[in-house]
Parts: C-alpha cells; sequence; structure tokens
C-alpha cells in the first residue's frame, strides 16, 4: 500500500531510465537493508520445484532485463525470488540505443523498452556475479541470459553466444539464449529455422564440450522467444529445442503489437506487462500442446508476461508452466508483488 500510494507516484513522476539507475543504485549499495527485506516480504511458504538437476525454493523469478549487470543479485534473493536471470549480457560492452528509450504505459499497467542489450559485458558480470555468490543463501538460482552484439552479424551471432556461455559457465546455474528482443536488429530473424538450426546445434555442442572438459553435468539451457509468432513458428522452434537438447522455452519475451491499448502511443521498441498477458499465454498453451503431444520428449516451460497476481500465475501454471518469471508488475507493485502473486 505504501509503495502504490506513495512511493510509486513519486518515482513515476521521473524519467523511467533515471528511477531505474537510482533504484538499482540504492539496493545494491544498501546492502544493511537486505535483512528487514528478507523479514518481511520473502514468502515462507515455499513450494520448491526442480527443474533439470537444479531446485527452486518457489516457482517465481525476476525475469531478465531489469538487472542487467547482475549487481543486485543479494537483493533479489533477500525479496523471496526463486532465481534472476541477469542479462542480457553480450561478449563485449555496449550502451544500447539512443535514449529516451523506456516509456510507461500507466493505464495499460505496462511498459515499452527498446534498450537495445545496453549491458557492461561478460568479463564485468562475472565479477558480479562470483562476489554475490559469496553472500547468497545456497538455494537462490542464477541463470544468465546471453545475447549478440548489435555489430556481430546474423550469420556469425553464434560466436558471440558461445562466447558467453564458455566465459559465464561456471558463474551460471542455467543459461537463457536470448533471440527475441525486438530491440536488437534484426535479432528476432534468428527465430527462423535457417538461423535456428545452426545457432542451437553450435551451442548444444559447446555445452556438451564444456561440460566433459570440466567433468561435470551440461548446463541447463532455455531459449525465450517472442509472442508475436503463428503457430507454425512456434512448432518449428519447438521441434528444432526438442532436437539438440535444449531444456525448455520461456515464453515469452515483449511484444511489437499495440493491439487492444486504450493509450495512444507511437513509441517503438518491445511492450511488456498487462496487455502482454492473453497473448504469452496463446504460446504458452501452444507449447503445452506439443509436449502433450511428444511425452517422450517433454521440455521445461517458462511462463513470462502480464502476471500481475495469483490468478495470473495459477493461470500460467495451469497452461503448462513449471517456472514463472516476472519484470513489469514488480515496477508497478513493488517488493509486495512476491507474497501477492505466491500467496
Amino acid at each position: 500500500m505504501i509503495y502504490r500510494y506513495i512511493i510509486r507516484p513519486i518515482l513515476f513522476k521521473f524519467n523511467p531510465e533515471t528511477v531505474h539507475d537510482l533504484v538499482m543504485f540504492l539496493v545494491s549499495r544498501f546492502t544493511f537493508i537486505y535483512p528487514i527485506i528478507r523479514l518481511i516480504y520473502s514468502p515462507s511458504n515455499h513450494n520448491p520445484v526442480i527443474i533439470n538437476r537444479i531446485k527452486f525454493r518457489n516457482p517465481l523469478g525476476l525475469a531478465a532485463g531489469l538487472d542487467k549487470n547482475g549487481t543486485a543479485i543479494r537483493f533479489w534473493d533477500a525479496a523471496g525470488f526463486s532465481h534472476i536471470e541477469v542479462g542480457t549480457v553480450t561478449p563485449k560492452p555496449q550502451p544500447g540505443n539512443p535514449k529516451p528509450r523506456l516509456f510507461r504505459l500507466i493505464k495499460e499497467k505496462a511498459i515499452i523498452n527498446r534498450m537495445g542489450f545496453n549491458n557492461n559485458g561478460a568479463d564485468e558480470l562475472r565479477k558480479n556475479i562470483l562476489k554475490a555468490k559469496k553472500k547468497i543463501k545456497q538455494d537462490f538460482v542464477i541463470g544468465v541470459n546471453i545475447g549478440k552484439n548489435k555489430t556481430t552479424s546474423l550469420e556469425n551471432a553464434g560466436s558471440d553466444y558461445i562466447f558467453c556461455l564458455e566465459n559465464l559457465y561456471d558463474t551460471a546455474d542455467f543459461f537463457t539464449v536470448n533471440i527475441s528482443s525486438p530491440n536488437t536488429e534484426g535479432l528476432r530473424e534468428l527465430q527462423e529455422e535457417k538461423y535456428l538450426d545452426k545457432l542451437l546445434d553450435e551451442i548444444s555442442s559447446k555445452n556438451r564440450e564444456l561440460a566433459n572438459g570440466k567433468n561435470v553435468n551440461p548446463k541447463v539451457i532455455f531459449l525465450k522467444i517472442a509472442p508475436d509468432l503463428a503457430d507454425k513458428e512456434i512448432e518449428q522452434i519447438y521441434n528444432l529445442v526438442v532436437k539438440y537438447n535444449i531444456n525448455g522455452i520461456i515464453a515469452t519475451n515483449t511484444t511489437i503489437s499495440r493491439e487492444g491499448l486504450n493509450t495512444e502511443t507511437k513509441e517503438e521498441g518491445g511492450m511488456s506487462g498487462m496487455p502482454l498477458k492473453m497473448m504469452s499465454n496463446a504460446v504458452l498453451k501452444k507449447l503445452n500442446e506439443l509436449n502433450l503431444k511428444n511425452q517422450n520428449t517433454k521440455i521445461t516451460l517458462i511462463g513470462d508476461g502480464g502476471i500481475f497476481s495469483n490468478q495470473d500465475y495459477l493461470d500460467k501454471l495451469s497452461s503448462g508452466a513449471e517456472l514463472i518469471q516476472i519484470y513489469t508488475s514488480f515496477i508497478y507493485e513493488g517488493l509486495n508483488i512476491v507474497k501477492k502473486i505466491l500467496k
């Protein structure tokens, strides 16, 4: 209540990216508040989920994009999430797209972003994860969302994903391959069969190679896809995921659609939040149908998009999701969203 009626109205008077940067700075520096955050906001009714050898203390995680450089990992642990995806990270640091590039649609409970994979690069992220691992609880899971630099061609995209996989292999509990952000020119073309077949082959092969070299199990790898896909495209992607033993699919990233909005906007970029719910649910249901048809090769499904309530959460679970991730609802609802969703 305090956040919704006092803190949020104040924060929303300022530029969204300025607020984001300030909040990230504060929560990464004021570590003395973490025990208080854990006491007040972390849910006590844990319902652990085991996915491909990884134990998640509850099904709810923080999606990629909010903590790109892994500077506040300890904070998300204290807030009660079971896991975080840091990133999207690219091999080299890059500034992202020109500002302004982050916009609120308050009446819609939505956000439009065209950030463009702004991040400090794989080396910096590695340092931050290793530093955080000394202080976080052992049951907090860290995923790394990996992408390609803007200057890397689609034909050579595999080299960027492999670089991130290799350099962060011993720091991540799982990896997510991001081919679905609409904010890096041409990136979504990697969802096409001619590119995706090659990319997943390269990633899967490197995963086995690294695991054999280190005498460990291969890392769990998920693929994050767009909500703006036809059923035929979803099925093609699903079949390639199965073919290359990718562990699961996150449904979904942001949408480029503006259909059904009550708020008029001309801003380009990916939209997240409440308007994404029906689209992401439809993709999730299609993937679940494919899973039900292929019981012998069932993959893990992660629901992401438009989750603001316990009912939204339950809808994702009933549509086949085993894990849930949020982003925009955290911006609109604050820390209490974790308990609200998991009640």
